[in-house]
């Protein structure tokens, strides 16, 4: 065979097979090119409102009913805030983990391996990432492990059976337990449209 031949006999298998061109990878936001600031900076403003969303929830539902009813002001309030954002500006954002609670929060798959080498650093040693993705900026902010979220995350023993039968009903395959105080527990993320609507 000549080798033009066997040039396009592996462009076609890999194109039968879907391969893809590698992830662009994201870079420590320090690092980001000038471009991307702004997209940044307005992702950075989406992850405030959320991270606000969700600790007024959470304080909420605390002091109304204890961590067994904080599990939902995680789950419902945020995501619906986080959607209905979205679908109004064309931006996508939510959180997820390496240690997942809910399953439909897998990662992104542009920040898969960022989540994963990062596990159980903690959040004070991290800034955050930014990711070229083409019209969009791809931004990931850690989560850190409050003393308010022990109850419902931290190490098995100090969550309490009523927490735990909850979780067990809802979340059967729950991982997000054993976080210390500070380390990094999940991750907000953000696509931005590099140009709004």
């Amino acid at each position: 065979m000549t080798r033009l031949v066997v040039v396009i006999l592996v462009v076609a298998l890999a194109h039968a097979f879907g391969a893809q061109a590698p992830l662009p990878r994201p870079v420590p936001i320090a690092e980001a090119r000038a471009e991307l600031r702004g997209p940044i900076s307005r992702a950075d403003i989406m992850i405030a409102a959320l991270q606000d969303a969700l600790l007024r929830e959470l304080n909420h539902a605390l002091e109304k009913g204890g961590p067994a009813s904080a599990i939902d002001a995680c789950h419902i309030d945020v995501t619906a805030a986080a959607q209905r954002l979205g679908r109004t500006q064309g931006i996508a954002a939510g959180w997820t983990s390496d240690r997942l609670r809910n399953p439909t929060n897998i990662p992104q798959a542009w920040a898969a391996a960022t989540i994963k080498q990062h596990a159980g650093r903690r959040a004070r040693d991290v800034e955050g990432f930014a990711v070229d993705l083409g019209e969009h900026v791809g931004v990931l902010r850690p989560i850190e492990e409050r003393r308010m979220c022990t109850g419902c995350h931290g190490p098995e023993a100090q969550v309490g059976s009523a927490v735990r039968s909850v979780l067990t009903e809802r979340y059967p395959a729950d991982r997000a337990l054993g976080f210390q105080t500070g380390e990094i527990r999940g991750w907000f993320w953000v696509e931005m449209p590099k140009i709004l609507r």
